[in-house]
């Protein structure tokens, strides 16, 4: 019985009560005998179940509510892809809940657990410990205890977990990115951002490394460069960068926000982007087209990313069968940082 989700019915099968009798114990109702409602308090707890899913599974009442989080709602990618969620949910009659966790494992259990208090029906995450190559075994363990109660779907590929995935294809858009590098005759490349017990990052840097030897070409490990994915972050690495009196070619930043930093840095040492510097990035936001010049990215295409987690929660809450593991491809939009060495 512990493998699957357990309803009302099979408390009371095993107490040898009605339904009836476990709804009262779960809403305090004092028409029942101690001896009954002893047993059936110790059926919930050997089973580990919230009494308050058991009764929202004997009402299968809906509160047409998701419940979405994020690492850090300042970051465009995910503000972006919050708001196209939410546009999805509500065209299906969904309202959605935000949860900040500000990068703090402790938030995100916390928050974790409240939405399961509050009865959402679904629950999305983007980020956070979902993109960790190692990530938390409490946390995990958490994640699968509310994947059996109710939809859970993770943006990102999230090692252990027992839910729904739609990540995207980092191979796919570093391949584009690489062959429209080399078709403005780049060779040498530099990727600064992230670090490497992170998904997504990782999987940039091997894709980044399996395309160039595609052309024969080689990534040295001092042309990676490790930082926060924020604008100081950019801006610190870029900084250090520029010590070395070594001018790259070309700087592939892993995120928009750390490009709008490399570009900061930039402005500061009077070096032209993209004269002196090519500049290409990640993410696609609204910081690729304000930058000056505006940035070349790739598209993470978060509109369909987004419907396609929300679908996966419809199609489960309608009984409909569903992929567990979905993937989304990126696009490339090209803009004015990077400079045609050919012509």
């Amino acid at each position: 019985m512990s493998e699957k989700a357990i309803t009302v019915y099979d408390i009371a099968r095993e107490a040898g009560v009605s339904p009836a009798t476990v709804s009262r114990v779960l809403t305090n109702n004092a028409r029942v005998s101690e001896e009954k409602r002893v047993r059936i308090e110790e059926i919930i707890k050997k089973y580990d179940f919230e009494p308050n899913g058991l009764a929202r599974s004997l009402s299968k009442q809906e509160t047409k509510t998701i419940g979405m989080m994020v690492p850090d709602i300042r970051n465009p990618y995910f503000s972006n892809i919050f708001i196209e969620c939410e546009m999805v949910a509500s065209q299906y009659g969904y309202n959605m809940i935000l949860c900040n966790t500000m990068n703090d494992l402790s938030s995100e259990l916390s928050h974790l657990k409240n939405l399961c208090e509050k009865h959402v029906d679904a629950i999305i995450q983007v980020g956070g410990n979902a993109d960790e190559i190692r990530p938390d075994e409490e946390y995990v363990k958490l994640i699968n205890k509310t994947a059996k109660k109710m939809p859970v779907v993770v943006g990102g590929e999230f090692p252990g977990a027992e839910c729904y995935k739609v990540y995207t294809e980092k191979e796919h858009g570093m391949k584009e990115l690489i062959n429209y590098l080399l078709s403005c005759g780049h060779k040498k490349v530099n990727l600064v951002g992230g670090r490497n017990t992170v998904i997504p990052t990782v999987r940039k840097r091997e894709s980044l490394k399996n395309c160039l030897k595609l052309h024969n070409l080689e990534l040295a490990d001092e042309l990676i460069i490790d930082c926060k994915y924020d604008i100081d972050g950019g801006y610190a690495a870029m900084k250090q960068l520029l010590s070395s009196h070594n001018l790259p070619e070309v700087i592939i930043a892993v995120n928009d926000q750390v490009a709008m930093g490399i570009l900061k840095a930039c402005q500061e040492m009077k070096i032209k982007i993209p004269a002196d510097i090519s500049l290409v990035a990640y993410d696609d936001t609204s910081f690729s087209e304000i930058a000056t010049p505006q940035l070349t990215s790739v598209n993470y295409n978060l509109k369909m990313h987004s419907e396609k987690m929300m679908k996966t929660i419809i199609d489960i809450i309608s009984g409909s069968e569903t992929e567990k593991v979905k993937s989304v491809d990126t696009y490339l939009t090209i803009r004015e940082s990077c400079q045609n060495i050919l012509v």
